[in-house]
């Protein structure tokens, strides 16, 4: 498996576009962090002690584990960084879902999104997506997986796992792939899902290669 270790470029944008929709950040907002903090668009290796921008809403790289890859039609792809924003504390969080701590540790997947919807070889894609955590403890920290599991003909073609600490609130984590130039043409679904505590959620979405 590759990582791609180059500068993002859109990331303001991008998060934007996904977090339009419940989320209490405006674009300027994100506009702003980014460019008071640059190293958010920057790839830096996965696990490295990436540092937390200001207030944890935006992030270059989590501090975390990426295992898994691409095999089958995607081989010769490239995974790149994941760039996160935790886009609603966890107040905010537990008042929308009307949570209390005896429901124990609450996990929801709001949406998911391959952007953009039609790609060609070679091409980059963002798999996006927005959940939320709560557990019984305001100061837990959890350990979360958040996986992307990619079928094209019902074959396995990609399988990554990012493993991450996290605490409560609304989480967007977007995970660039840049597909190889001999991908072949048709519909490929994309099943996203995030485990913690024993429990786990899903979602799914397609997207399409043409030439």
């Amino acid at each position: 498996m590759q990582i791609a270790f180059s500068s993002r470029q859109g990331t303001a944008l991008l998060l934007c576009a996904f977090l339009i929709v419940g989320s209490t950040l405006g674009c300027a907002a994100i506009e702003e962090q980014v460019k008071a903090h640059p190293e958010t668009s920057l790839g830096v290796g996965i696990g490295t002690a990436a540092g937390m921008l200001t207030g944890g809403l935006i992030f270059g790289n989590v501090a975390g584990t990426l295992v898994g890859g691409l095999l089958g039609g995607l081989t010769g792809g490239v995974i790149g960084n994941a760039v996160e924003a935790r886009s609603q504390d966890r107040a905010a969080t537990a008042e929308r879902y009307h949570y209390s701590a005896a429901q124990g540790t609450m996990l929801r997947i709001e949406a998911v999104e391959a952007h953009p919807a039609q790609i060609r070889p070679g091409d980059t894609i963002d798999l996006n997506m927005r959940f939320a955590v709560l557990t019984r403890n305001v100061q837990q920290t959890l350990q979360v997986s958040e996986r992307r599991q990619i079928f094209f003909k019902g074959s396995v073609v990609g399988d990554s796992t990012l493993q991450v600490q996290r605490i409560g609130g609304t989480w967007t984590s977007s995970q660039p792939l840049t597909l190889p130039s001999n991908t072949a043409t048709g519909n490929y679904q994309v099943v996203m899902s995030v485990k913690a505590d024993g429990r786990e959620v899903s979602q799914e979405t397609t997207f399409t290669v043409i030439r």
